[in-house]
Parts: structure tokens; C-alpha cells; sequence
């Protein structure tokens, strides 16, 4: 079915898929587990083919992305696999790190860190920037699997020494 003759957000996000990843249509459409005529369909700049919802399930899934950002429903690509554990003990990777800077930024100061409107010399803003790009590269690593096991069971048992140590008084 042709629904229209101009580019559309699938199309485009299609494309860049193939693009960032290195990927000809062929190897995208095996990725996904759909005929290479289909994906062709699907990127066509003018007159593309609207994929059902098992295609677009399959190309999400092949892609590892969701469905919401690959019809413009979502600006994040995060992959539907990951799960609320995994954003929350990314939360606690995070929180865990800025407190640790915070302690190293202490001990090495004489006084204070607390300043005015700054902490440790920096903003709030800025140190709440650089929590959230700590916070989505490593949403990214769980996503692509790059250090997903490990760190994984590592947050689960730091939480786990923490809360039994809030629970014991120590």
C-alpha cells in the first residue's frame, strides 16, 4: 500500500539505521528477517510501501530499536529489550559515581566544596549534564551488549551490600 509521495519519518529513520550501521539493504533486511523487496519498499523516498505491524516488529527487533522511534512516536532509539532494572540500576551507577566525586572533591579540598552557586567549582547545570551523558552512555553499553553481564550483576550486588548495610546500621 503507497500512502504517500513524500519522504516520511520511517523512511528517513530507515535510512539512517543502514547508514550509521554500515548496513546495505540486503543486509538489513536479513538483520530483520524480511525480503529484501520489502525493505526496499519501505525506504523508497517517494511512494513507500507502509510495513505492517509484524514487519515493523521485525525490523525493530533486527535493529534494536523500538517501534515508537522508528515511526516518530519517540526521539529515543532505546531498544524495547531493556528494562526498567536495567534504567534503574543505571540510575544507581550514576548516583553512585557522582557521590564518589563528590567525596574525592571534598577530601581534596581544605574547605568547603559548596560555593555559592557552584559545587566543586562547576554548576549544577553542568554537573547534571555530565550525569546524563554518564547516564545514557551507559544505557548505550547495556543496549549493544558491550559490558552488559558483569556490570550488571556488579550494580545487583553493590545495591544488595548497601541495603543490607542501611538495614544493619552500618
Amino acid at each position: 500500500m503507497v500512502d504517500t509521495d513524500e519522504p516520511d519519518i520511517l523512511v528517513g529513520r530507515l535510512a539512517h539505521l543502514a547508514f550509521t550501521r554500515g548496513l546495505s539493504i540486503r543486509e538489513m533486511a536479513e538483520r530483520c528477517g524480511i525480503p529484501k523487496s520489502s525493505m526496499e519498499g519501505y525506504m523508497r523516498v517517494k511512494g513507500a510501501k507502509r510495513p505492517g505491524v509484524d514487519a515493523l516488529i521485525a525490523i525493530a527487533n533486527g535493529m534494536d530499536v523500538s517501534i515508537d522511534w522508528l515511526v516518530g512516536r519517540s526521539a529515543d532509539s532505546f531498544s524495547p529489550k531493556l528494562s526498567q532494572r536495567d534504567y534503574a540500576l543505571q540510575c544507581f551507577r550514576v548516583v553512585d559515581s557522582l557521590l564518589a566525586w563528590l567525596w574525592a572533591q571534598q577530601s581534596k579540598s581544605e574547605g568547603p566544596i559548596l560555593a555559592g552557586d557552584r559545587i566543586a567549582g562547576l554548576t549544577r547545570p553542568e554537573i547534571a549534564a555530565n550525569a546524563m551523558a554518564a547516564f545514557m552512555e551507559g544505557m548505550r553499553e547495556f543496549a549493544s551488549n558491550e559490558r552488559d553481564a558483569p556490570h550488571r550483576s556488579d550494580f545487583q550486588k553493590l545495591i544488595e551490600q548497601s541495603v543490607a548495610q542501611s538495614e544493619t546500621g552500618n
